[in-house]
């Protein structure tokens, strides 16, 4: 869980911010009603304000809120903003927004219960007309080598340092994604557009789409490099694309199975699929290989972050007990 340091740091990342408040300013006119989700300790809510907000209802799940108060205070607009500590799914407000500011993104916009969260706004919180802060996340996969740290941990071990197999932990590793930075140069293939959330008409938390790319040059492929593009509309924006300058989010690395060894000519697809299961995204990745060499071997692997999970049947019988306490349905 976030703590007041964590959204201290996030409103450092400048190029986040900036798009963020400058977004805020257009969008926002005088006497608007602006629903927030997220908002931390206010940082958003008090621009929202300034944009000539009459009231912002600010919704947070975190206990950070508790701080955001005295930040309103601290710039004067206490009297215009209302903070909610609560999941927005479970908020009734005495009126609707013009204006619903979010920022519910993890490493990837695919993060927990986002599209869920929004999609529930929309039909409860807004007008129909309402402006949406971010408008659309774009999101963009290519193949890559292995960040640094997670080459060196993973990858130079071998099978067997200091002569103990390591292979079958090596195997359950590449079953999970990581959040990384990494440059342009990690890049074997420029990126392809592999999904859009439309955050005004998007219902569905379940994303699917492929890529495919024949490259140009030879190199190893590691995996694939998943990141997006933020639409504020106005013509504003940012992305956390490897070579961009840092983002607080990173980048996230799906490792293949193995590495592959790819020469020009060579062709490489991949179908993701994320799938929202109780609150958490379930991952799937599978690709192709097709070597442009006769009578080279071709290659399939099938991925999923549900098997780097080690789930036993007490766990499950643990968390069966645990969503019957709250009244939701047990786990299957």
């Amino acid at each position: 869980m976030y703590d007041v340091r964590d959204y201290d740091a996030m409103f450092a990342d400048g190029v986040r911010v900036h798009a963020y408040l400058e977004a805020i300013r257009r969008a926002v006119k005088p006497g608007d009603v602006v629903v927030e989700i997220g908002t931390g300790v206010g940082y958003f809510a008090v621009a929202a304000c300034r944009a000539g907000a009459r009231r912002v209802y600010a919704i947070e799940m975190n206990p950070a809120i508790g701080i955001a108060e005295q930040v309103a205070a601290d710039n004067g607009c206490s009297d215009r903003i209302t903070f909610i500590h609560d999941d927005s799914r479970r908020v009734e407000l005495p009126e609707r927004g013009n204006v619903l500011v979010s920022d519910l993104r993890g490493v990837l916009p695919l993060f927990s219960e986002h599209v869920p969260t929004l999609a529930d706004a929309r039909a409860r919180l807004l007008h129909p007309d309402a402006t949406l802060v971010p408008v659309r996340d774009t999101l963009w996969v290519a193949p890559c080598t292995a960040p640094t740290q997670w080459r060196r941990d993973h990858i130079e071990p071998g099978d067997a340092p200091h002569g103990i197999v390591r292979r079958s932990v090596a195997a359950r590793i590449r079953m999970n994604w990581y959040r990384a930075w990494m440059d342009t140069e990690q890049l074997l293939a420029p990126g392809v557009q592999w999904a859009v959330l439309e955050y005004a008409s998007i219902v569905s938390p379940t994303v699917a789409g492929d890529a495919e790319w024949t490259f140009g040059r030879e190199g190893s492929v590691d995996g694939f490099a998943l990141w997006f593009a933020a639409d504020f509309g106005f013509d504003i924006a940012f992305s956390n694309a490897p070579g961009d300058p840092k983002r607080l989010y990173g980048q996230a690395f799906f490792p293949l199975e193995r590495s592959l060894a790819v020469r020009e000519g060579d062709r490489l697809r991949v179908e993701l699929r994320a799938h929202l299961v109780q609150g958490d995204y379930v991952w799937a990745w599978n690709s192709a290989f097709t070597p442009s060499a006769a009578g080279a071997e071709h290659v399939g692997f099938q991925q999923s972050t549900l098997v780097s999970r080690l789930i036993s049947l007490e766990y499950l019988r643990q968390r069966s007990v645990e969503d019957l306490a709250r009244g939701a349905a047990p786990a299957r």
